[in-house]
């Protein structure tokens, strides 16, 4: 008994020394950090731990709430991390192009077991090599063949919610994610998949509640080692998702490279459980071909690696793109007047052929310059992603401000594109704002829903085509209405991985009754 407690005692005696040690040597660590403002409680091991206690919900809250109460850039402690929170255009610029902040934060870490090394999550070295190589995926020409199938899916959606028509209020996400589902796997893969004709995808359900998981596991340390995690309820409920969404990538792949084999087809699409040949080689040369190719020619692409971009794609194109487009049509749905401007448009450019007859085309896109308007203005008001993170890796000077090495760079996008100073009335919705004039006597780094500097979102132009066309299609076909309108200060929202309503944006739609004389109305 004397034995085991002085073990006991010696182990204890060792963990302070431990400590102590540790402490002392990140002592100048510590005395640049308390140079920036935060919270004046911070408790040993957990920091400002407790100030994210709560749902997702209430982590989001609390940055908005921190935020107005600490000038940018400010400090917090999430356990032994240092955060700094970023929200000025100038230091946001500076980080993101920063080859000292080129690294993603360690709690990107909680993303390897689903996507490993994709784009999203990928250290410096791996994510130069694999951006290179997947950027001539996203070029105009491959872009352009790709819209034929936007508009080809979202006559799918349209049809699909003709179930709703005239009747109460009904869950747009539902719709829409099914439709980007679609889009994501036939455009990025040269697969499709139907989910909007089996009513659910067990995929879409996957990829919701591994973000949610992922998310809160992020503001909760004592979830941080994975030896804990993973013996959690939560553990095994995100490893049964990731199960999920690995076996459908890794059956894509392989029925991808059996029709690979056959040279004398000129390209195949894989539907389900059958091959089918394409009549347009350049729609399928999409990216998980070109990565395919690239293996064939002795490139290093593993089935694994192969499978980690193909999640990556799947997972940042459908869900961001999905709650984006229920957003949009959320503000078409608050301001009735906005909504009748965007048709008006789409009235110029269409006449009185409804989707059926005259589909979205790639020349179509850029005369949508209101509509493109009301999309940037909801992802200025609602952005998809509230905040993105980014690692120091040598001490970076900032302006005044020196972020030392070794802390968490947090560019808080929400708090940004709300702020009064760069956006007058800011909680007013206003698609104007984005008018060329206007653009151009704003700081561009007020604006930036998809990221910006060298690892920006890769898709951005595609996301913008496809959800266009989504809308355009929406908006010919039906009028979109709220029964109770709620402010845009009332709009409460959770951070997910992307940023969600917290409560689910229900709609009704209206049959719409088609413009004659459409061009003099416009006019």
């Amino acid at each position: 008994m004397c034995l085991l407690h002085n073990i006991v005692a010696s182990a204890f005696l060792g963990g302070i020394v431990y400590w102590l040690i540790y402490h002392m040597r990140r002592l100048p660590f510590y005395q640049k950090a308390w140079k920036f403002s935060g919270p004046s409680i911070v408790l040993p091991i957990l920091g400002n731990a407790l100030y994210f206690a709560g749902n997702t919900e209430n982590i989001l809250n609390k940055f908005t709430e921190l935020s107005r109460a600490y000038p940018s850039p400010y400090r917090v402690w999430l356990g032994s991390e240092l955060l700094i929170i970023l929200s000025r255009p100038e230091e946001i610029k500076t980080v993101l192009w920063s080859e000292k902040a080129i690294e993603k934060t360690r709690f990107f870490e909680f993303f390897q077991p689903w996507l490993g090394n994709g784009l999203f999550t990928a250290p410096g070295e791996i994510w130069r090599v694999r951006r290179k190589l997947i950027g001539p995926t996203f070029n105009l020409r491959i872009l352009e063949s790709f819209v034929t199938v936007f508009a080809v899916q979202s006559n799918v959606m349209v049809r699909k919610m003709e179930t709703e028509l005239n009747g109460e209020e009904f869950l747009v996400f539902d719709y829409v994610s099914m439709c980007t589902l679609d889009i994501i796997c036939e455009t990025a893969m040269g697969v499709s998949v139907g989910a909007q004709v089996n009513n659910h995808s067990s995929y879409v359900e996957a990829v919701e509640k591994s973000l949610k998981i992922i998310y809160r596991r992020a503001f909760s340390i004592w979830l941080h080692p994975p030896a804990i995690f993973n013996r959690t309820q939560a553990g095994k409920e995100q490893n049964k998702h990731i199960k999920t969404m690995h076996n459908f990538t890794s059956n894509v792949i392989q029925r991808k490279r059996k029709a690979l084999l056959n040279r004398n087809t000129k390209k195949t699409a894989v539907k389900y459980g059958e091959d089918t040949e394409s009549d347009s080689p350049s729609e399928r040369k999409a990216f998980l071909d070109l990565l395919m190719q690239l293996t064939d020619d002795k490139m290093k692409f593993s089935d694994s690696e192969l499978r980690e971009e193909v999640d990556t794609m799947i997972a940042a194109g459908s869900d961001t793109t999905s709650n984006t487009v229920s957003f949009v049509m959320l503000m078409l749905a608050s301001y009735p007047d906005i909504q009748e401007k965007a048709y008006l448009e789409l009235c110029e450019i269409y006449g009185s052929y409804d989707s059926n007859k005259r589909i979205v085309t790639y020349e179509d896109l850029p005369r949508m310059r209101y509509l493109e308007l009301v999309i940037k203005e909801t992802m200025r008001v609602l952005p998809i992603i509230a905040l993105i993170t980014r690692t120091i890796t040598d001490d970076l000077d900032i302006g005044e401000y020196t972020l030392p090495k070794g802390s968490l760079a947090v560019i808080d996008i929400l708090s940004i594109h709300r702020n009064e100073e760069f956006w007058p009335d800011p909680l007013k919705f206003n698609p104007d704002r984005f008018l060329p004039d206007e653009v151009a006597e704003r700081h561009a780094y007020c604006y930036i829903p998809f990221s910006a500097g060298p690892r920006n979102c890769i898709g951005l132009r595609f996301a913008m085509m496809a959800m266009k066309t989504i809308l355009a299609t929406m908006l010919r076909r039906y009028i979109i209405k709220k029964d109770k309108i709620v402010p845009l200060d009332d709009v409460k929202l959770k951070s997910e991985g992307v940023t969600k309503p917290v409560e689910p944006i229900m709609l009704r739609i209206e049959e719409r009754r088609r413009r004659m004389n459409f061009a003099s109305t416009f006019a």
